[in-house]
């Protein structure tokens, strides 16, 4: 898994992912509200179409291994939970928009320096192609868990509908999110701009969707 990774990232890696497990092994499964992350690397057809099963999977395995490192590292202010990774997606459980927000933007710049890294090794074509780039969409619901692990919310399902309305580098959050996280999201300097209306399974009325924008700041000429 990690014959990818250069010889000075192994480490880290190995650490950060340790990290997250023992992290889940440590703590309890609290049924409650939770934010619901679903990250997607994006182009996955067009890579494993035009880059070989080789190079393809390289470039899966560096996103997931950068969303788990991303969390393993980080200062959690409340609890959290990698749930699983979905072919080329991870699903990620959150209590703290705050910490949810902090995940997102390290994990974004994370990609950034990869793509640096990876432009060393790959041809003009193939870092073309290869280029890591994620839409991350949130949600929030009730979820409870079954046995003790197993989580057992519509919510998580639904976030999968969500996510086809974003595109690279956005943050897509619904209504429930924009409601819930309101102070957070005011002190993030975050502005939710509607991007379109969606009913999701088991929903009577369709909900309305936003990408979550950073708002610029204005420069005052003198």
């Amino acid at each position: 898994m990690f014959d990818h990774i250069p010889h000075y990232a192994r480490e880290d890696a190995i650490y950060a992912i340790r990290n997250v497990r023992s992290l889940e092994k440590r703590k309890l499964f609290r049924p409650g509200l939770y934010y619901i992350v679903l990250s997607d690397l994006c182009r996955s057809t067009e890579a494993s179409l035009r880059l070989g099963a080789d190079l393809n999977k390289k470039r899966i395995e560096s996103f997931i291994l950068k969303c788990i490192e991303t969390l393993g590292y980080m200062d959690l202010k409340n609890y959290t939970l990698f749930l699983r990774e979905i072919g080329d997606a991870v699903l990620i459980l959150f209590s703290s928009f705050a910490d949810v927000y902090e995940w997102w933007s390290s994990m974004e710049s994370w990609l950034d320096t990869q793509n640096s890294l990876w432009s060393w090794e790959l041809s003009d074509a193939e870092y073309k192609v290869f280029f890591l780039e994620a839409k991350t969409v949130i949600h929030a619901g009730e979820v409870d868990y079954s046995g003790g692990s197993i989580p057992l919310a519509p919510a998580v399902n639904q976030v999968f509908k969500i996510e086809k309305l974003f595109g690279p580098r956005e943050l897509g959050i619904t209504d429930i999110v924009r409601t819930t996280a309101a102070p957070i999201i005011r002190s993030l300097n975050l502005r939710p701009r509607k991007r379109d209306r969606v009913k999701l399974p088991g929903d009577s009325e369709p909900i309305v969707v936003y990408l979550a924008d950073k708002i610029k700041r204005k420069r005052f000429s003198h």
